[in-house]
């Protein structure tokens, strides 16, 4: 049941409880400019290796939002077997980037799209036996995921700060670190000073006090927000007719097998910051929902989804747990991808200032991982090679990007994710010490 509490803490809060509408709007809100880089950049990378226009890239930059908000909403608040009804967001999964381009550029987006389809449909069915799963994953093997999870994390947003070529000329150009620097001090600045709300949107604050900085001294593009249409809905079918192709069919139903693994993990840490406990059924509720998404981007255009780990890092940091305002985040992702003159402003915000906040968050999920992790006993036979062996492993995409590109394709396609390599590593070695024991660590 619904607990409403105007003069509880919103600190205090559990998941169910529901906060007051503007605190709920503002923290929605915060939510949504924390993971917004993470939805919008699958498309324009996929957009632009298929040479598609601009006005295509913002096509999929809607239809990737909207159908995010949808996956965010389904899984806080939950749908008859759909969603986990816990704080959780949904987002274009970077692991569909390369088998999209590689199938987009052979066999055309139609047969992209039918995969999609497809993949999706067979996740939905098959999410019971992935969440039977769920005992294969004890305190030392998730504790190693989240930690995994939120160290994988951070160079994302310092990508955003610095830039993604080094030798680019304006590869960590001063200007986008002084940014970035300013950013994390009024995120210090605010989170010591600010009480009660404001304290708890402290990152809200920082990043649009930053962003006002960005925009007056010439970072971030402001020119485009008024450009193009109004309004804008996805509409099915938008590349033509679907075309299925098996070899194309099996790759996609890799990527799910890699997004399944880290969705669970995703699912697992959520419920360790929230202290909920997540067991099987949540786990498939979870799958569904994702399993949906990638299903409905075969009709619409959009892309494989998955629950995205970014946000689990602000739920520690603020120490707000209902699922309400994510869910209302879920919204204004429907409407930033509708009403795109907005989805154009957040998109101008300047990527330093978005690279800083992510930084902060990831870091604070890492942490999360961390203090579950010191609860482990490491003098039991195995937990300190269990952690150290997926952590080392798992880190490999992370520290060395190229470190498997002579491998074959399929296998590069599941050990690019080190969250899903670190992840298989932490059960299999887990089963291996502690199997005959009865019971896992």
């Amino acid at each position: 049941m619904v607990r409403n509490e105007p003069e509880q803490s919103t600190s205090d809060m559990g998941v169910d409880d529901r906060p007051p509408w503007g605190h709920t709007i503002l923290l929605g809100l915060q939510h949504v400019l924390v993971m917004y880089a993470g939805v919008v950049v699958v498309p324009m990378v996929i957009g632009a290796a298929l040479g598609l226009s601009q006005d295509e890239i913002a096509t999929l930059v809607c239809i990737d939002l909207v159908l995010a908000g949808i996956g965010t909403i389904l899984q806080s608040l939950g749908l008859w077997k759909f969603g986990i009804r816990m704080p959780l967001v949904v987002g274009a999964a970077s692991n569909g980037i390369v088998p999209m381009i590689l199938i987009g550029q052979t066999k055309g987006l139609p047969t992209v799209y039918g995969s999609l389809l497809v993949a999706g449909i067979l996740w939905v069915l098959l999410a019971p036996f992935f969440g039977s799963l769920l005992r294969l994953f004890p305190a030392v093997v998730t504790g190693t995921v989240i930690t995994l999870i939120g160290l994988t994390l951070i160079p994302v947003g310092l990508r955003l700060i610095a830039g993604k070529d080094p030798d680019a000329p304006g590869y960590g150009a001063p200007g986008n670190l002084l940014l970035a620097g300013f950013t994390v001090l009024l995120v210090v600045l605010f989170s010591r000073f600010l009480k009660g709300l404001l304290g708890q949107i402290s990152l809200l604050l920082a990043l649009v006090v930053a962003a006002a900085v960005g925009w007056l001294f010439g970072a971030g593009n402001l020119a485009e927000v008024g450009a193009g249409p109004v309004i804008g809905v996805p509409l099915p079918f938008h590349y033509g007719p679907l075309q299925f192709d098996i070899p194309s069919i099996l790759l996609f139903l890799i990527v799910v097998l890699v997004l399944t693994v880290e969705a669970s993990g995703q699912g697992l840490a959520v419920g360790q910051v929230v202290g909920r406990e997540v067991g099987p059924a949540e786990i498939s509720r979870l799958l569904r929902v994702d399993g949906l998404l990638t299903a409905l981007s075969g009709i619409f255009s959009g892309f494989a989804y998955t629950t995205f780990g970014q946000n689990i890092g602000l739920i520690a940091l603020t120490k707000v747990r209902s699922r309400y305002p994510v869910a209302v985040g879920g919204v204004i992702l429907v409407l930033l991808g509708v009403i795109q003159p907005i989805g154009r402003l957040v998109a101008a915000i300047p990527q330093p200032v978005i690279g800083a906040v992510a930084v902060v968050t990831f870091a604070a999920l890492t942490v999360s991982g961390i203090e579950l992790l010191s609860k482990v006993d490491f003098k039991r036979s195995g937990n300190l090679i269990i952690v150290m062996v997926s952590l080392g492993i798992g880190l490999v995409p992370t520290g060395a990007p190229e470190f498997y590109h002579q491998l074959p394709f399929v296998a590069q396609v599941f050990l690019h994710s080190g969250v899903a390599t670190g992840t298989v590593l932490a059960v299999v070695l887990n089963a291996l010490f502690h199997l005959r024991e009865g019971k896992h660590a």
